[in-house]
This record gives structure tokens, sequence and C-alpha cells, in this order.
């Protein structure tokens, strides 16, 4: 009994937190797309491109993507913000929860992208802020709002479909792979040599080329399209998906 009441108390004080931290929100209403702009940042054609785009992954991969940009957070919290959009609208598939919010607000010029439980391993938290700080920052200092959606976008559907080739820029913050690939060769052949040293070729020291574990070749069956041209406009509304808290934010 104690541990149902132990649950009840849990379940009621989640459900305080959340209401909680909507409270004062004017969250907006669901959009009948996956782009809403009441901050009027781009142009009629920029919106329809941007949807088309955005509908047409969707209908390939079933992952959403939803682009929220609005004048004001009213002064909550622009995570608190974008996560109550993702789950409110429900973004993502219920099953997958394969959600991504990408949140501009004007009055702070803040960015926030939180994403579903269901799609963190392929869009961490610090690809996010990459792709924060390397295409939606500068784009957006510029005033370039389209480009900088567009980008961010395509390396972020191409990250979920195992389709992004690095040119290795990538990663500034980390040690690139293709590093690490060159620095473990060196040290094995290191090894060998010291092994092998005063004699020749033996028997196993055949120079064949390196095995290269597949994870580090693109292609491995994940060969879904990603935006896709056509077709109507049925927007079948989001498919009730769920966020854990994965995401990042920046400024501009």
């Amino acid at each position: 009994m104690s541990f149902r009441m132990g649950n009840s108390v849990r379940l009621i004080i989640g459900f305080l937190l959340v209401s909680l931290s909507l409270f004062g929100q004017e969250i907006p209403s669901k959009p009948s797309g996956y782009v809403l702009d009441q901050a009027g940042l781009l142009q009629a054609n920029e919106v329809q491109q941007l949807e088309q785009k955005l509908r047409g992954y969707a209908d390939s991969t079933s992952t959403q993507f939803a682009v929220v940009l609005v004048p004001t957070t009213g002064g909550s919290d622009p995570y608190d913000y974008a996560m109550a959009i993702g789950k409110s609208w429900g973004v993502g598939q219920k099953d997958k929860n394969n959600g991504v919010v990408i949140l501009v607000s004007m009055d702070n010029r803040k960015i926030r992208i939180v994403t579903g439980r269901g799609i963190e391993d392929v869009l961490p938290d610090a690809t996010c802020k990459r792709i924060i700080n390397r295409i939606l920052k500068p784009k957006f200092k510029r005033g370039d709002y389209y480009g900088g959606l567009d980008m961010a976008t395509t390396e972020m559907m191409q990250r979920a479909s195992g389709q992004f080739q690095s040119d290795g820029s990538d990663d500034p913050e980390g040690i690139p792979v293709v590093f690490i690939i060159v620095l473990v060769f060196i040290i094995i052949s290191i090894i060998k040599a010291y092994k092998n040293r005063g004699g020749g070729s033996g028997p196993g020291s055949r120079g064949g080329g390196m095995f290269f574990p597949p994870v580090f070749f693109g292609g491995g069956g994940f060969d879904r399209g990603g935006s896709s041209g056509g077709g109507g406009f049925d927007f079948g509304g989001f498919g009730g998906g769920d966020f854990g808290g994965g995401g990042a934010g920046g400024d501009f």
C-alpha cells in the first residue's frame, strides 16, 4: 500500500511541476503544418519551401521537425517553452518519440533545439550545440533566417538518416575521428616494427590494407530520402511524440 501511495505522490508532484513550468506560458496553438512563423522572419515562399521539405522528410522517415519562430516567450525560459511546445503538440511519432523542435525567440534572441527521446542518439546535445554555433547563429546574425534553418534542418536530417558526411570541421570541440584512426594506425605500426625489428618480413608482416570497422563508413542501410519534392500538403498532424530533455540552446 505504501508503495502505491509513493507512486501516487510522485505522479502528483510531477504533474504539479509540469503545471508550474507551463504556468504563464502562452504556448501557440498547434499549427496546420510544420512551420509556425509568428515573428514574421520568413517570406511566404520561404515558409512554403521549408514546409515542403519538412513534410517530405516526415512522410519518408516518420521523423517530424517543428520550426517555431515567435516574437517572445512571454518571460518563460526558452528551454521550457520549446519543451512545452514539443510535448503539447506531440511532435514526432508516439511509438518512436522522434520529434525535433527548433525554437527562435526574437525578444531575447534565443535559439533552442529540443529532441525527442527516440532521436537523442543520432542528434545528441553536443551535435545540436554545434549546429547552433556553426550554422544558425552566423546566419541569423546576418538576417538570413531561412538560410540558417534550411542548412540546419538539412544537416539534422542527414544525421538522423545516417547520411551525413563530415567536412573535417564538424567537431572543433573534440578530437576528429580521422585523427584517432591515424593515431591508432601509427601506434600499431610502431608496435609491430618494434616486435619485428632486425628481421625483415616474417610471416605475420604482410603489407595488406588496414581494416576499418564499417561504422566509419556511411550508407549502412539508412537510404531514406531527405526532402521529397512533391505532392500535396495534407498535414496529418503530429504523431504524439514525447521529449525527455535532450537538445541545446544559444543566442544570436
